[in-house]
């Protein structure tokens, strides 16, 4: 959503540091709080815009529940923080489901019940590993800010074939978009899609290392490891395409409750910042895993967010109700080139009690948000941090060494 106004960043004057990858994967202690994470295009004069990412949206039972009710809908959950996601100029999300109208949980065409869990065309049985959502939900997300969506996730063939069909059905009549999966008959769709803000173009390719079991008959879903070198030729097709300024690439990945990426994940993503990606965001381990910095051989600079975390869910240990809504400060350079500038995170908590779940800003104040901050701000490089607040946008660190001085701009009013 195109924010427009200026931008108020300011020159932190912390150390640089070039890290191969944070302390945090190697499971050594906290970091000391000078770690700062900066890009060379940080004080670049030049056009910027402002990506957020936010982590899993995964709706469980409970969560339905309480959208489905009377006057109610799915925006609440994230209403405290609903400001910062509306300022971003585009917004990202992992939807984690289909939302299949009239379709039961063994893949069926069946009539419609509408908004309420009835345990077959919407649901969220932790059992069978089966999820459904209203599509209202995605009302909700577009009225939200959310402009780009992933669909490639373990539970993308939670509903079979059909199912995502009249996923993409839903996505498409809402004008969402989407990336990651195709119909079934004659869909020869990229897996990318392109988003736009101001005069920035940027291409998005998710994918996912598993449907949890259900084989993809029809090759609906891109997978991660299993098409590998499909994701890097269209990464690297798009990055050659002089109309692209940007891509992103979005896996969904990793083990659930760890905070270490595994080595493949590395690798992939390594591979996918050399074939010319500017980021990668990852999700899926519902816990929040470490940032890496990356270099490509031609000299480009690339972040590496292996795990966002949870955005809103009913999962209740202490990290995962913990997770990271992400900035990438994106700036074209004097020769045109799209770079990244800066990068920073605000630490989120979920809320759980009497008036439901919603997502917060997590301020660590007290008790199980104070254990749960302490914790991101271990795995984080805690001078990227940003309180966001009512400034927008964000006050992200910056690296001037290249000789550039920030550029005073104004907050938006």
């Amino acid at each position: 959503m195109a924010a427009g106004g200026g931008r108020a960043l300011r020159n932190t004057g912390m150390v640089l540091c070039r890290l191969a990858l944070f302390a945090a994967l190697s499971g050594s202690a906290a970091r000391a709080a000078d770690e700062t994470l900066t890009f060379s295009a940080g004080c670049v004069h030049g056009a910027r815009i402002v990506v957020a990412a936010v982590g899993d949206l995964l709706f469980h039972k409970k969560l339905q529940v309480q959208a489905y009710r009377e006057g109610a809908d799915f925006r609440k959950f994230w209403a405290p923080v609903a400001e910062l996601l509306h300022k971003a100029d585009i917004l990202y999300g992992n939807f984690e489901a289909p939302a299949a109208h009239g379709v039961s949980m063994r893949g069926r065409d069946v009539a419609d019940p509408g908004r309420r869990l009835d345990g077959d065309v919407y649901s969220a049985t932790l059992e069978t590993l089966s999820f459904n959502v209203h599509p209202s939900v995605l009302d909700d997300l577009a009225a939200s800010g959310f402009d780009v969506l992933s669909t490639a996730n373990n539970h993308a063939y939670d509903r079979g074939p059909l199912g995502i069909d009249r996923t993409i059905d839903n996505l498409e009549a809402r004008d969402l978009a989407f990336t990651g999966t195709r119909r079934r008959e004659g869909d020869t769709r990229p897996w990318t899609i392109i988003t736009q803000a101001e005069d920035f173009t940027v291409a998005w390719l998710a994918c996912t290392f598993s449907t949890n079991g259900p084989r993809d008959r029809h090759g609906q879903i891109l997978e991660c490891y299993g098409e590998r070198e499909e994701v890097l030729s269209e990464i690297s097709a798009l990055a050659g395409d002089p109309s692209i300024d940007a891509v992103i690439l979005a896996p969904h990945w990793g083990v659930e409750n760890s905070h270490k990426p595994l080595e493949r994940q590395r690798d992939l993503a390594r591979d996918a910042l050399e074939e010319g990606a500017l980021a990668v965001v990852g999700t899926h381990p519902h816990v929040v895993q470490p940032w890496e910095y990356h270099v490509s051989e031609d000299g480009r600079e690339g972040l590496i967010v292996y795990s966002t975390g949870n955005f809103i869910s009913n999962q209740r240990r202490l990290m995962e109700r913990a997770g990271t809504i992400v900035f990438l400060e994106l700036v074209r350079d004097e020769s045109g080139r799209v770079r990244l500038g800066a990068a920073g995170y605000v630490p989120t908590w979920v809320v759980i009690d009497g008036r439901g779940h919603r997502v917060t800003v997590n301020e660590g104040r007290s008790g199980w948000p104070q254990a749960a901050l302490y914790e991101t701000r271990r795995l984080l490089p805690l001078g990227n941090e940003t309180d966001a607040g009512e400034r927008w946008p964000p006050d992200l660190a910056l690296d001037c060494r290249s000789g550039e001085q920030p550029i005073p701009r104004q907050p938006e009013d």
